[in-house]
C-alpha cells in the first residue's frame, strides 16, 4: 500500500467476526481457474484441464542491478508462516472492487461497499493505449487520498521491441506530465494477464504472438517502461507485475518474463472460481487457485507486497456459462476465502464484480451478499 496514513479499515476486524460465527470452509479440489478482461477483450478458460505445474528452469530474467530509481514501495519480509496461519486473511489484507461504470458513476462502487458492509480500499478499473492518465477519473475515485487506485493498462495493438526502442515515449511523457500532477500514488499493472495463453501479448520463447515478443523483449519492455516514467519524474506511478494465476502448460512460466524486483512495487495475481463444467473446470477453492503462482511469484521477490487483482466465483446456483451445481455454494467459497490463512505476503484482495462470463457479482444471490454483510456487522459492534 502507499505509505500515506489511513484510519482502521473495518475489513481488518472482520476475522473476529468469522472466528464468532465459526463459519464452515469449503476447501475443495479442482483444476483450471481462467481470467477475464472487461476492457474489450474477453479471456478464455483455460485450454486444457491439466492439474498446475511447477515453472520449468528458466534462463536468467533478473536483469541488472537496481536502479538509483528503484521501488521503494517494497514492504518487509512477511512474517513466518507458522504466524501467517494462525490469522485469517480477513485481519490482514484490505478489500477492494471492481464494479463497471464507476469511472463514471463513482456512486456505482458506493452500492457495492453497502452491499458489501465494507469499505473499498481499492477501486480497480480498466485502460488502454492511448489514455493518459492520471486524471479526473483518478481524482474522483481516490477520495482524496484514501483509497488506492489499481489501474489495469492494455499496452495496445504493440510489439515489446517497440517499447524498448522508444517509438512510445512520447506517450509515456504525457502520462509522466499528468502523474507529476497529480497528488497521490497509483498502481499501475501493464500488461494485465501477460503469461495467458489466450493474450496476443504473451510472451513465448518465439515471440510468434501478434502483439507480443520473446520472453527477454517482454523484460527489456517492462524496464524501459518503468525506467522512462521514472526518469520523467512520474515517482507517484507504482508497478504491478500481474501474471494469472494459472500455471498450465501452455502458459508463460514467470519467471521466464521476470523484469526484476528494481522495477517491480507489487506482485499481482488474477484468479477465479468458474465451477464445475463437463468440458474442462472444477470448484476450486480460493487457496487452490492461488497458491502454487503465489509460491512462484514469492520466490522472485520475497519482500514485495502480493495484491489479488481480481477474483470472483460462479453462482452454482444458476447455468451462467457452467451448469447449474447444487453440491456446492458461492456464499460458502467467500467464507472461506475470509477465513484463508497462509500467504503471509498477501495485503490487499479486489474483488471482480461484474456478470460477465460467469455471475461474478457479490450480489449474485442472497447468501452470498450476507456472507460479507454479516461478518461486516458483527465486527463493527
Amino acid at each position: 500500500m502507499s505509505d500515506r496514513d489511513r484510519s482502521p479499515r473495518l475489513s481488518r476486524s472482520l476475522g473476529l467476526a468469522l472466528v464468532s460465527l465459526a463459519l464452515p470452509l469449503a476447501l475443495t479440489p479442482a483444476v483450471a481457474s481462467g481470467v477475464e478482461h472487461p476492457a474489450g477483450t474477453t479471456a478464455l478458460p483455460p485450454t486444457r484441464a491439466t492439474a498446475p505445474a511447477a515453472d520449468p528452469a528458466a534462463g536468467p530474467a533478473a536483469g541488472p542491478a537496481a536502479s538509483p530509481a528503484a521501488s521503494t514501495a517494497a514492504s518487509p519480509a512477511p512474517g513466518t508462516a507458522r504466524a501467517a496461519r494462525t490469522a485469517p486473511l480477513v485481519e490482514r489484507v484490505d478489500f477492494g472492487a471492481f464494479v463497471p461504470g464507476m469511472t463514471t458513476d463513482p456512486g456505482r462502487l458506493a452500492a457495492w461497499e453497502r452491499s458489501a458492509g465494507t469499505d473499498a480500499a481499492v477501486a480497480s478499473y480498466y485502460y488502454g493505449y492511448g489514455d493518459v492518465f492520471p486524471a479526473a477519473t483518478e481524482e474522483r475515485l481516490a477520495d482524496d487520498g484514501a483509497r488506492d487506485l489499481l489501474l489495469s493498462w492494455d499496452m495496445g495493438p504493440t510489439r515489446f521491441a517497440e517499447w524498448t526502442a522508444g517509438e512510445h515515449d512520447a506517450y509515456l511523457d504525457q502520462i509522466a506530465a499528468a502523474a507529476r500532477a497529480y497528488p497521490h500514488d497509483v498502481y499501475v499493472r501493464p500488461w494485465p494477464e501477460m503469461n495467458g495463453d489466450w493474450q496476443d501479448f504473451q510472451p513465448t520463447a518465439a515471440g510468434e504472438r501478434r502483439f507480443g515478443g520473446t520472453f527477454r523483449e517482454f523484460r527489456l519492455a517492462w524496464r524501459h517502461v518503468v525506467t522512462h516514467l521514472r526518469e520523467a519524474g512520474a515517482d507517484n506511478l507504482r508497478w504491478v507485475f500481474n501474471p494469472t494465476a494459472d500455471t498450465y502448460a501452455e502458459t508463460t512460466p514467470v519467471r521466464r518474463i521476470w523484469p526484476g524486483a528494481a522495477y517491480v512495487d507489487v506482485l499481482g495475481l488474477d484468479g477465479f472460481n468458474w465451477g464445475r463444467d463437463a468440458g474442462w473446470g472444477r470448484w476450486r477453492s480460493f487457496g487452490r487457485i492461488f497458491r502454487a503462482q503465489y509460491d512462484h511469484l514469492v520466490a522472485l521477490a520475497p519482500r514485495l507486497p502480493v495484491w489479488i487483482c481480481e477474483v470472483a466465483s460462479k453462482e452454482p446456483r444458476v447455468d451462467d456459462g457452467a451448469p447449474v451445481d447444487p453440491e456446492h455454494s458461492k456464499a460458502a467459497w467467500v467464507r472461506s476465502m475470509l477465513a484463508h490463512r497462509g500467504m503471509p505476503a498477501l495485503t490487499t484482495v479486489v474483488w471482480f464484480d461484474e456478470r460477465k462470463e460467469r455471475d461474478w457479482r457479490l450480489t449474485s444471490s442472497a447468501g452470498t451478499t450476507r456472507a460479507w454483510r454479516t461478518a461486516a456487522r458483527i465486527a463493527a459492534r
